[in-house]
């Protein structure tokens, strides 16, 4: 029978210990990898099943909202650069986006173009499954606005009498006070984000760079159009002043429409 000396029993034990503690690291540190890996490939599926969704809504004749389960919580932000989606890490995306900051368990979504009359961008409006409380001056005005929503949404918004959300002006023109600051809005589409979005300030800078993109596209496009022999200046002189909507009229977007109804009546390609 061997005998081990007291020495070597103690340098067995922390040998034994020592491969252990190896063991344990490199399986904690695998599972803590594992768990990495899955949540990245679930944020993955969900912002691929986004952006189908969204395609999908823009493309769709018929069909303007849909809904998403959500397997993680997502964060909604906003910035001078534009939005971005934020799960495990920040994602940015080409879309205007109308929702309160934080989503939890199913998105709803609700997409309309934003045409005044051409079309200068799409909305998207996005909510959960939780009540969405607007405490506002304009009840009136607020409910209207409820009754033409999704019934997904319409369901989810309550409105009460309140100083939350201050408006100014009727569907298609007027502000709206957002942090201490009333921010303009043309058109209901714009109002709508302005009740449903956690940072209306940020969506209305985004709406107008999209608003002078779009009217640099429509210039460059009668500049062509012009070549047949059309005089396209005038309604180019009323869609530059969109390009500041804080300063344009609704009655101008009628008067965009009418001109282009005017061109197309005597033969000259519609700009729109």
């Amino acid at each position: 029978m061997i005998k081990m000396k007291k020495g070597e029993v103690y340098f067995n034990w922390i040998f034994i210990l020592i491969v252990g503690a190896v063991f344990l690291a490199f399986f904690m540190g695998f599972a803590i990898k594992y768990k990495d890996i899955q949540e990245k490939k679930t944020e993955i599926i969900f912002l691929n099943n986004l952006d189908m969704a969204l395609t999908n809504l823009q493309s769709s004749s018929f069909t303007t909202s849909t809904n998403i389960e959500l397997p993680l919580d997502v964060n909604i932000n906003c910035n001078n650069k534009g939005y971005n989606i934020f799960i495990n890490e920040n994602n940015d995306v080409d879309y205007i986006i109308a929702s309160k900051e934080k989503l939890k368990n199913k998105i709803y979504i609700w997409y309309k173009p934003y045409k005044i009359p051409f079309q200068a961008t799409n909305f998207y409006y996005i909510t959960d499954d939780n009540p969405l409380n607007i405490f506002t001056n304009n009840i009136e005005l607020v409910n209207s606005l409820k009754n033409d929503m999704p019934e997904s949404f319409n369901s989810r918004l309550n409105v009460f009498s309140g100083n939350k959300i201050i408006i100014n002006g009727d569907k298609n023109k007027g502000t709206m006070l957002f942090e201490g600051k009333n921010i303009p809005y043309l058109g209901k589409e714009m109002l709508y984000a302005a009740i449903l979005s956690s940072n209306y300030s940020c969506f209305y800078d985004n709406v107008n760079k999209e608003m002078n993109k779009a009217i640099s596209i429509y210039e460059n496009k009668a500049r062509v159009l012009s070549k047949s022999g059309c005089n396209y200046n005038l309604i180019l002189s009323k869609m530059n002043l969109l390009r500041d909507i804080s300063n344009a009229d609704y009655s101008i977007v009628d008067d965009i429409e009418e001109l282009n109804k005017n061109l197309i009546s005597i033969n000259c390609p519609g700009l729109f």
